[in-house]
């Protein structure tokens, strides 16, 4: 009995050290991936704000948290992030944190509704996504230009509103209308995310069915 035991000890305990293998070389792919695809400037512009884009990247950030959890997407996320601001000055992060913040608050978002429902479908996880990116991005927004930096966003924001023909006599205003128009792009960034990065899952799962690190740990124990 104490041998059988052992044995099975043993056993579990090497198909988890493949697992942890499996897991860092797919997180660490999927973070080259998505910085190539940053590098290669795969994205398209947001017409209102041209300054933002629709940043194809981010499908690769999503598929590490479908395919291995949200801590893998965050390790993912962040990696990439690290290795395209490695050495870049303090005062060029503002942008691509609030983008790290986007992407993560939208991992954040599909993961908070799965637990909460119970279950996964692709209208909720958008929902979920939705709902904290947007909300999140439009309180980073505006602390961002009204609290944080107003001397430098404000001016920005003018001139950027301007080109669609707004002035503003109120800094409140003004901020709210980037807020509004931020909103929206983030709205629109979820399922342009979500929806590729869902094909190439189930695509992937077809061929290699138990690349899922959940799937995977659950084999391990029925093992």
């Amino acid at each position: 009995m104490t041998s059988r035991y052992l044995n099975n000890r043993l056993r579990l305990a090497n198909d988890v050290k493949v697992v942890d293998a499996r897991w860092v070389a797919g997180v660490a792919m999927l973070s080259a991936i998505a910085y190539a695809i940053s590098i290669l400037r795969l994205n398209a512009p947001y017409p209102i704000l041209p300054f933002l884009s629709f940043d194809f990247s981010e499908v690769a950030d999503l598929l590490a948290y479908m395919f291995f959890g949200l801590k893998g997407g965050l390790v993912a996320t962040f990696a990439h992030w690290m290795a395209l601001n490695m050495g870049t000055p303090f005062h060029r992060l503002v942008g691509p944190t609030m983008k790290l913040l986007a992407v993560v608050l939208m991992m954040v978002g599909i993961e908070a509704f799965r637990r909460v429902m119970k279950r996964r479908a692709a209208h909720l996880d958008v929902l979920g996504g939705i709902v904290f990116r947007v909300g999140g991005m439009a309180m980073a927004t505006f602390v961002l230009y009204y609290a944080l930096f107003p001397e430098v966003y404000l001016p920005f924001a003018q001139a950027q509103l301007s080109r669609l023909g707004f002035t503003f006599e109120e800094p409140i205003a003004l901020v709210s209308v980037m807020v509004a128009f931020n909103a929206l792009f983030n709205l629109i960034h979820v399922p342009l995310s979500y929806v590729p990065a869902t094909a190439i899952e189930k695509a992937v799962i077809r061929v290699v069915p138990y690349i899922r690190r959940r799937e995977t740990m659950r084999e391990v124990r029925g093992g």
